[in-house]
């Protein structure tokens, strides 16, 4: 079969026909898709969250939003990302999600809400109101929690800071094939200060013994807000400690996140701290923390170990040891 000039011309007319129409539906797309992020109604639609699932916090920075939601009949929390830099760029959709033994169902939130996002950037919708950095949560104070749990019987006391993004399970801390633990609030929800961690605007948590093989575990958000469930035990030693110790290891954790840093501009924009006890004359405090910020690193499996920076340590005091089912030693 001989083919001609002219056949050959149609059919380069043809591929640059079918070239143009693609090229203008792509851009069609991507222009739609950005648009519709513009709004949390639209951005909503784009994450494509099943009817399952009750939405339970929204964040909104600039180009990307995230949706927290909790299943309940599963008994899993889930937050999607879904952001777009430009109109020309694909749309990036990622999600996370992990198993809770707590019920979050009381902060299901009222679709409607999403209609009344501010146009300000970084935005959190929780628990029915919509904060800024003009109004920021009032998360609860390092007093509060020293007074509730004053000669309280407890297995830990952790506490964790966001700056920005919704944050649940943990990004794991790997250089190579060497893995050098993770970092995050595992089974929980950490919702973004939009503050610096200076004023100590922290997501509490409280591991208490329940019997058995259990532990009750209470999460302390802003507004007097507590989600509570019962699961695994993670520290098996349960303790009782005075609050003039229990303040000392805080300001002991404390201390060690606000000293310099061999890294030159690096920033504290994840923080995990925890207090427990394994002997009765001193107090073990520990406290992560990530220097490095982008959109969307809440949302990592892994980061390089040197984005992490670490440190413990031992404050004297007593803590009585409470023996447990669970207790060792």
């Amino acid at each position: 079969m001989v083919i001609t000039a002219a056949g050959r011309g149609e059919k380069m007319r043809s591929f640059l026909a079918f070239l143009l129409v693609f090229l203008l539906s792509f851009l069609a797309y991507n222009a739609y898709t950005y648009h519709q992020l513009s709004s949390a109604e639209g951005a909503y639609k784009l994450a494509g969250i099943p009817s399952s699932e009750k939405l339970i916090a929204v964040y909104h920075d600039e180009n990307f939003w995230q949706f927290a939601t909790y299943n309940p009949k599963a008994r899993e929390l889930k937050v999607y990302y879904v952001g777009q830099d430009f109109p020309l760029l694909f749309r990036i959709k990622k999600t996370k999600t992990v198993k809770t033994p707590l019920n979050y169902s009381p902060l299901a939130l009222d679709l409607k809400l999403l209609e009344k996002a501010p146009k300000e950037t970084p935005a959190l919708l929780f628990a029915g109101k919509w904060y800024t950095k003009e109004n920021p949560p009032e998360f609860p104070t390092v007093e509060q929690i020293l007074q509730q749990y004053n000669n309280k019987t407890m297995r830990r006391l952790s506490a964790y800071y966001a700056e920005k993004e919704l944050w649940i399970g943990a990004i794991t801390m790997q250089t190579g094939d060497a893995i050098y633990g993770g970092i995050g609030p595992g089974r929980i929800l950490v919702i973004p200060s939009l503050k610096s961690y200076m004023e100590k605007p922290f997501v509490w948590r409280v591991e208490i013994p329940a019997g058995g093989d259990k532990s009750q575990h209470i999460v302390y958000y802003p507004d007097g807000i507590t989600i509570k469930g019962y699961g695994e035990v993670v520290l098996p030693k349960a303790f009782v400690i005075e609050k003039w110790v229990l303040e000392k290891s805080l300001n002991a954790t404390l201390k060690a996140l606000a000293k310099p840093t061999p890294i030159s501009g690096s920033a504290r924009s994840f923080v995990d701290l925890t207090i427990s006890c394994w002997d009765s004359n001193s107090i073990e405090w520990s406290i992560m923390y990530i220097t490095r910020y982008w959109p969307g690193i809440s949302m990592q499996n892994k980061i390089p170990e040197g984005y992490v920076l670490s440190d413990y340590g031992q404050t004297s005091g007593k803590c009585q040891i409470i023996r447990t089912a669970n207790s060792q030693g």
